[in-house]
């Protein structure tokens, strides 16, 4: 597990480089903030809009229980809620090898094969006629999804340097938000295509829905970089200012062992009680944001049972606008002041209130005000969350094992969120779940740690 011989030569250029302590003078300072502009616009965006296909792909089936999926597939008792959550069986399963191994499978390559397989899966998932179809394709669908989100986590650390990377994963953040805010005003839309050429609404859902996926994989595979060291939009020295920043952050990393794959680092994560102990809470964290997703639609019908389909699914976008602000707003503060704790404390005290409020709420608005503190308080916390650890990991082996680690835990949330968390009900507006509060108030302590 070896970096090629370019590679080795940036570092030596790096090290003459740095033997000067006035190396970075304003000059410089304006050419690096140059070189991470340029970056921004040839990542951020891509991988915003990759990430936020993803997550419509993978939820759409909550819109589509609206317009009868349930009914036209023949599905009883908790069918549904076992389509929902077989998705993450596969998921889960290569989170850790996909990010340990990133480096070798070329991360660009690599995330852009991925979505336009999954943008196939998706797509062929609105022609399935029966309940085994339909949970064949939601475990293909998580098999190819899986790797993503901790791939992309890793590929950010890349580029960006401690102080950068909460701003920076906000924009991961504001693709789950876009995925809500879009993926209902989709559903809106679609809805009206019901019987559209003989098909239900909830199948030209996913038929339109997959295909994006497919298109900006493909043009990922040409536009994006696998590493500072072959970002083709950048010049030679351009490259070069990128790699000192990264062992200007981190020094420990500043060796070509500590960039490299080793088994020991691997060991030494799997090892660490502190990787375990943040891998489980954010279990509990999880638990929220994934049935949030799924069950948002069906909570706002609760709320206000005369509104129609189409209107409920309106009403789920301006709660994922709002969890995307909240999240910049926090990312910015905590990257500026190089502090997370207090960010994910308050934030997971926001979320409380705002299941309180949904529980508690007489009428209509106070529990739809409940869902929008609960999105703010549930991904500003998680999303702090994701970026404390790889931040204080600087060997790659390490930090990417105990990403997929951290992430692999949190995510098999999703098996358990359409069974424990929030739900409607028939003879009250909503039960809740103990879990819910459980996974609230360990999180606080969690981040206070």
């Amino acid at each position: 597990m070896s970096s090629n011989s370019p590679f080795k030569a940036r570092l030596s250029e790096q090290t003459a480089f740095e033997s000067s302590e006035d190396a970075f003078t304003y000059n410089d300072r304006a050419a690096e903030n140059a070189v991470l502009r340029k970056v921004d616009w040839h990542i951020l965006p891509i991988i915003t809009f990759i990430y936020m296909l993803s997550v419509i792909d993978r939820t759409n089936i909550g819109n589509g229980r609206l317009y009868g999926l349930e009914k036209d597939l023949g599905l009883k008792g908790n069918q549904f809620q076992t389509a929902a959550a077989v998705f993450y069986a596969t998921y889960i399963a290569c989170e850790v090898p996909a990010t340990i191994f990133l480096k070798k499978l070329r991360p660009a390559r690599f995330i852009s094969s991925i979505a336009i397989l999954w943008g196939i899966i998706a797509t062929f998932t609105g022609l399935v006629q029966n309940y085994r179809g339909l949970l064949a394709c939601r475990l293909l669908l998580g098999l190819t999804e899986g790797p993503l989100f901790p791939c992309l986590i890793v590929y950010l650390t890349f580029f960006y340097t401690r102080k950068e990377l909460a701003v920076r994963f906000g924009y991961v953040v504001l693709g789950g938000a876009l995925s809500g805010a879009v993926g209902g005003l989709l559903a809106y839309a679609i809805g009206f295509m019901d019987g559209a050429h003989g098909l239900r609404a909830w199948r030209w859902l996913l038929i339109i829905e997959g295909p994006p996926s497919v298109g900006l994989g493909i043009f990922g595979w040409f536009f994006l970089a696998d590493s500072p060291d072959s970002a083709w939009y950048l010049s030679p020295s351009q490259r070069n200012i990128l790699i000192i920043r990264g062992t200007r952050d981190q020094r420990e990393a500043s060796s070509l062992s500590a960039r490299t794959l080793h088994r020991n680092d691997v060991l030494a994560a799997v090892k660490d009680w502190k990787i375990w102990a943040f891998s489980i809470l954010n279990f509990l964290a999880d638990i929220q944001i994934f049935s949030y997703a799924i069950f948002l639609p069906t909570i706002i019908t609760a709320i206000n049972p005369a509104w129609s389909t189409v209107y409920v699914q309106a009403l789920t976008v301006p709660c994922y606008i709002w969890s995307a602000c909240a999240y910049f707003a926090a990312g910015y503060a905590s990257d500026k002041l190089q502090h997370r704790a207090s960010f994910g404390i308050l934030a997971s005290l926001v979320s409380i209130v705002g299941h309180v409020m949904l529980v508690a709420g007489n009428g209509v608005a106070v529990p739809y005000v409940g869902c929008f503190a609960i999105a703010s308080g549930i991904f500003t916390a998680s999303g702090i969350a994701v970026v404390w650890m790889p931040s204080n990991l600087p060997r790659y082996g390490k930090r990417s094992t105990a990403v997929g680690m951290q992430l692999m835990i949190g995510t098999s949330a999703g098996i358990a969120a359409p069974y424990v968390s929030i739900y409607p009900h028939t003879s009250l507006r909503f039960i809740a779940n103990a879990k819910t509060f459980d996974s609230c108030i360990p999180r606080v302590i969690h981040h206070g740690m």
